[in-house]
This record gives structure tokens, C-alpha cells and sequence, in this order.
């Protein structure tokens, strides 16, 4: 079959389009709901779709023609499926308990997938964790609810001792779901298909958990505020909204997934809409299992499906008639009822944007992971749209920003390199942080509590973790690693610019000990800031920056939103002053004070082009001016 890397394709659709001929069996020889659905996003227009559901969609038809291949342990099998189909239209509707439910097509590709797709080798599961991500109001809880019930009353069976587990960050949001898991159960034990079972086990759905008292097998709640998930051993976890759980409660995930070893028929999985932190543990599966999903010919990550309905990027939030992307509902509901929930939405958004708060719309709505609404600073979808693979630095210009450290914030170097590309006037940028945690205790704590991997970064050249036992930061060690970095790149220092108040320590060495480096201070005011606040922004957006993808100054760039004052002027601060760092930031825009002109060549009556030269450049001028070399 066709090999296919999808690595920044943008219309997965139209590639896989262009091999149509290769997909035409599919259709005829696979008739169930999932599979119809897949084949209609990518061959036909049926549905509007974002690049991930394409991707997902590709995933299922290419594996599907990957059966019977050596190297491809899986197989889809149609009995499998045929079975959730049957199960979910035994549901009762949580809203209307007279009702029974009929999945649309897009649940019955994710259903279909996660209960259809078998490991040939252990006949267990294939998929043994699931990202799927949507808007809200979709009907997410349903996917939840039907899949633990089935592992429930078909899959546990005839099994005993069987731990299932209905989990979110906290109780709210668990007891939603099991709730409706509650609800449903009571209907089962009442229908033919599982009565007399259920009568045998003395099934007993009750309002905490539900409970065969015969083999003992059990539903239960839990949150990852209360903690204990490690005292069980779930043949099936379903964790709601994971994507608000903090970086300081992902010891509850291993918990989950550790007491999942050895079960052949193990399923994880993580349900969430988008949030505004992007630091999160869920938006980094995310993504990796993206890159994965892209590299369709290595097959890596085999056993995580992901689905994330959500719009292609921040340009679509104003585009009404582009909603059914992240909205799925959408283009399944009857005409009448779908128009209604857009013009719901469309008051949803009007009247968050009136409050101020449409970053929960997007973030909700939309399935968004943005803090732009919020008056961010620079949207994840810029910062994604600057990064770039490699750069070289060597013997180049340079503008150096510092940002020192209070208690247990970072103390950061920023850097502003500034290049022409194809006549284009670019900036690259990078950063250095040193990582103090005396206020943690440990570095170990440090990472959980800021949510980074700092000793991993530090091996990856992004940061230096302080070297005194204390944990504080080490002023020596600032200064030396700045120094070597600037010699061993043979740079040209243009300017350093640092905050006078809390880098006069900085200021001094520099001062003292590299004369030839032009030092300037600027003051942390919205007066002092926000012109090159703003013009930073602004080449932000306009594609005029270039970054490697660093976490550390992602971060501080992802954090950073904008404060205006009272007459207009600008600056930034952090969303959350006790957790979120921003240093990196503080630290280019500094930098970025004098980087800005670099281009324009502004020079103020009386300007001497030689005031603008290194001691060693005013040397070789010298030397050289009059064409006497020497």
C-alpha cells in the first residue's frame, strides 16, 4: 500500500484523495457505522472536518488495509462492533429516560474503534488509551457512560472481582458522568438481554457506585483531589474533563494506569474539552500522539487512538458556518434542531465577548487550547507558527535581554538575533533560564509545581538548575554561563538591557567586567514597556519571529497576557501569580527595546557611527580608514 507521512500537510483529505482507487473495497467490504464514516470525511463532503479528524480518519482506513500484514498484529472485527452498535440503543437517554439513544456517526466512529479494533496476538483490546477530544454539549458523556457500562455488562461479565472506575479532577464533574452510568445501569438490569444475569449477580446500581454483589464486581467514582487510585486495578478507566487536571495531580494518572498492567483488555480513556493552560498533561498526549498519527508509515503509538474535534485554529472563532468542526452535532441533527444550537452558540459567543470572557467560549465551545480571548499576550497558534527546526547563531548580531529572580521565579537571559531571509527582516529568538528551588525544597518539586521538566531541559540546553545546595540562584554562574555563551559563539554583543532594580548585581558585573558591551537599563513601567511590548506582538503575528520549540519559553510566552493602563500604555503580566512564569518573556522584551530599531537605522542629531562600534571594531577602523592597512 501507499506510504504516507502527513507531517505538515495541511489538507489531509486532498492527499489521500488523489489515491482514491486504493480505498475502493472499503466501503463494500466494511459496512459498519465507523468505517461509513471515516470513508464519507475523506471521499466525500459530506462532513466538515478538522485536520485531526482527517487524521484520525486516515488512521482507520490505512489500517484497514494493513490486516493480514505481518507487521500488523490488529484486526477490525465486525462482531466486536456490531456488539457496542446493538448495546448503545439499549441506553436510555439520561434527559428523557422514555427514550432510548441512537449514536450519531461520529460517536459510532469512536465507539466502534475503541471496542472494534483487537490485538490479534493477546485477543485483548487494541487501543488500551484514548485521547478524544470535543466541545461541549456534544454528547462526550454519552461515549463515557456507554463504554463503561458495556466493559460492565459484556465485556466483566463473566469475570469476578472486576474494578471499574469513573474518575475527573473533582467530585462535579465525576458525579455527572456516573450519574448517567447509575441511570443507564438501572434500565439494563431490567431489559431481557440482561436480567436474569443481572438477577444471578444481584446487581445493585446505588448512588456511589454499582455493585455485583455476587462476584463483586464494581463501578466506582473518584477524583484525583481525593486521591487512592492506586488501591485498584481498573479494567476500565474513564477520566472526565482531564484537560483542567494541573501538572502537580499527573501522580493520579500513573496511579490509573500502573494498576492496568497485565489486563488484556485494559482501556484508558481521557475525555476533555480544551483549557486555556497549555501546560497540562492531556494537551501534551495531544500532541504527541499527533506526531505519531502523521507518521502513518512508522506506526508508532499503535495503541492510542485520538480524535479532537476542534477548529483548525484562532482565524476560524468569528466563522460561524465553520463551527461544525469542533461541533460534530452540528451536521447530524435535523435541520431545524441544528440551526437552533448554532444560533444558541452564536448568543453564547455575543454574550461572553460583551462580559469579557470570550476565552471560555473558545476554549469550551470551540475546543480551543487558547488564553488569546483572554488578552493574551501571544497565541499558542502564533508561537506554533513561528518555530522552526534549527538556526545558526554563530558569529552573529545580538541583543541581550536580563530578567532577575525574586524568591522562586527563574532568572532569564533573553536573546534577539536579528537576520534578513529572502529580503524578509526576521528576529530569532531564544532563551536561557537558571533554575532555582529553594522555596520548593527540591528541583524534583520544582518541575511538578511549574509543570516543567527542568532537569530535562537542562540536558537539552534550555536552562541551568542552580549548583549551590541551598537552591537559590547563583549570581557567579549567571554571569560565567553568559560570557562563555557569548565567546563561544563569537557573538557581537549590540546592547544588554536589564530591569535597574532587581539586576543591579547584573548590571554591575557587566559594567565592570565587559566594558565593551553597551549596557542599558530599562524600567519595568507600562511607560518604559509598551512600545516594544507591542511592536514584539506585533512581529509575533505578522510571522516576523523564529523560535525553536522550547517548552520554557513557550511557557512563558503562553502565560504572559497584556495590562493596559490608564492612559493606554502596555506591559505584561503572568494569569497566575503564584505558578505561571513568564521570565523568558520580561527577558526578550528587554532585549527586544533595542532589537526593534535594528532595521530602521534612527539616528538622533549629532549621531556618530563610530559611538555604535565595538572597541575592536573601532580598532580595525581605524586601522583601515585612510587605506593605510596595517
Amino acid at each position: 500500500m501507499q506510504k504516507y507521512d502527513f507531517t505538515g500537510v495541511k489538507d489531509i483529505k486532498s492527499e489521500l484523495q488523489l489515491h482514491k482507487a486504493d480505498y475502493d473495497n472499503i466501503k463494500a467490504k466494511y459496512s459498519d457505522p465507523g468505517t461509513q464514516y471515516a470513508y464519507d470525511v475523506i471521499f466525500s463532503d459530506k462532513y466538515l472536518t478538522n485536520r485531526d479528524v482527517q487524521l484520525a480518519c486516515a488512521r482507520h482506513l490505512n489500517d484497514l488495509l494493513r490486516i493480514g500484514q505481518d507487521d500488523f498484529p490488529y484486526t477490525y472485527s465486525k462482531q466486536m462492533v456490531d456488539a457496542i452498535e446493538y448495546f448503545c440503543r439499549l441506553l436510555p437517554n439520561p434527559d428523557d429516560t422514555s427514550k432510548n439513544l441512537e449514536p450519531f456517526r461520529w460517536q459510532s466512529f469512536i465507539l466502534d474503534s475503541l471496542i472494534g479494533w483487537r490485538n490479534i496476538k493477546s485477543n485483548g483490546t487494541r487501543y488500551t488509551t484514548a485521547n478524544i477530544s470535543i466541545a461541549r454539549k456534544q454528547g462526550k458523556t454519552f461515549l463515557g457512560s456507554a463504554l463503561v457500562n458495556f466493559y460492565y455488562f459484556v465485556v466483566c461479565a463473566g469475570a469476578t472481582s472486576q474494578d471499574l472506575l469513573v474518575a475527573s479532577y473533582d467530585s462535579e464533574h465525576s458525579n455527572k458522568l456516573f450519574n448517567d452510568i447509575s441511570l443507564q445501569a438501572k434500565a439494563l438490569i431490567k431489559i431481557d438481554d440482561f436480567k436474569e444475569w443481572a438477577e444471578q449477580n444481584d446487581v445493585d446500581p446505588q448512588a456511589r457506585q454499582v455493585i455485583a454483589h455476587e462476584t463483586k464486581n464494581i463501578i466506582r467514582k473518584g477524583t484525583s483531589e481525593g486521591g487512592g487510585f492506586d488501591s485498584y486495578h481498573n479494567v476500565i478507566a474513564v477520566y472526565d474533563e482531564i484537560g483542567n487536571l494541573k501538572p502537580a495531580k499527573n501522580e493520579t494518572l500513573r496511579q490509573i494506569t500502573s494498576g492496568q498492567n497485565g489486563i488484556n483488555n485494559k482501556m484508558f480513556v481521557k475525555i476533555s474539552t480544551a483549557y486555556p493552560d497549555v501546560k497540562v498533561k492531556f494537551k501534551n498526549d495531544q500532541d504527541v500522539t499527533r506526531i505519531a498519527m502523521e507518521q502513518d508509515s512508522k506506526r508508532e503509538a499503535d495503541e492510542v487512538f485520538q480524535i479532537i474535534y476542534a477548529q483548525d485554529g484562532e482565524a476560524e472563532v468569528f466563522s460561524p458556518e465553520l463551527w461544525g468542526k469542533s461541533n460534530p452535532n452540528l451536521q447530524e441533527l435535523p435541520e431545524k434542531q441544528s440551526k437552533n444550537l448554532l444560533d444558541s452558540l452564536k448568543v453564547d459567543m455575543e454574550q461572553n465577548e460583551r462580559e469579557g470572557t470570550l476565552e471560555t467560549f473558545v476554549n469550551k465551545s470551540l475546543n480551543l487550547w487558547s488564553a488569546r480571548f483572554h488578552n493574551s499576550f501571544v497565541s499558542l497558534d502564533n508561537i506554533n507558527r513561528n518555530i522552526i527546526d534549527s538556526f545558526d547563531i554563530k558569529g552573529r548580531d545580538v541583543f541581550i535581554g536580563f530578567d532577575g529572580s525574586q524568591t522562586n521565579d527563574n532568572s532569564s537571559l533573553g536573546f534577539i538575533f536579528p537576520y534578513e531571509d529572502n529580503g524578509k527582516e526576521m528576529f530569532y529568538i531564544s532563551e536561557h533560564s537558571f533554575i532555582p528551588f529553594a522555596q520548593a525544597k527540591t528541583i524534583q518539586a520544582k518541575s511538578k509545581q511549574d509543570g516543567l521538566d527542568y532537569i530535562k531541559l537542562e540536558k537539552l540546553g534550555f536552562c541551568t538548575i542552580t549548583n549551590l545546595e541551598s537552591g537559590v540562584i547563583n549570581k557567579d554562574q549567571i554571569y560565567q554561563w553568559l560570557v562563555g555563551f557569548v565567546a563561544q559563539n563569537n557573538l557581537n554583543v549590540k546592547s544588554v538591557i536589564a530591569d535597574p532594580n532587581l539586576a543591579k548585581w547584573f548590571t554591575q558585573m557587566i559594567e565592570n567586567y565587559q566594558p565593551s558591551w553597551e549596557l542599558l537599563t530599562l524600567a519595568p513601567t507600562s511607560y518604559q514597556l509598551s512600545n516594544p511590548t507591542k511592536d514584539f506582538q506585533d512581529n509575533f503575528i505578522n510571522g516576523n519571529m523564529a523560535m525553536l520549540n522550547d517548552p520554557l519559553m513557550i511557557d512563558g510566552l503562553s502565560n504572559a497576557v497584556l495590562k493596559e493602563d490608564a492612559g493606554g500604555a502596555v506591559k505584561i503580566d503572568r494569569q497566575n501569580r503564584t505558578s505561571d512564569h513568564i521570565d523568558t518573556t520580561d527577558a526578550l522584551i528587554n532585549a527586544h527595546s533595542q532589537a526593534q530599531n535594528y532595521f530602521k537605522n534612527y539616528h538622533e542629531d549629532g549621531y556618530n557611527f563610530m559611538n555604535d562600534l565595538s572597541r575592536d571594531e573601532r580598532k580595525k577602523a581605524w586601522a583601515t580608514m585612510f587605506g593605510v592597512g596595517r
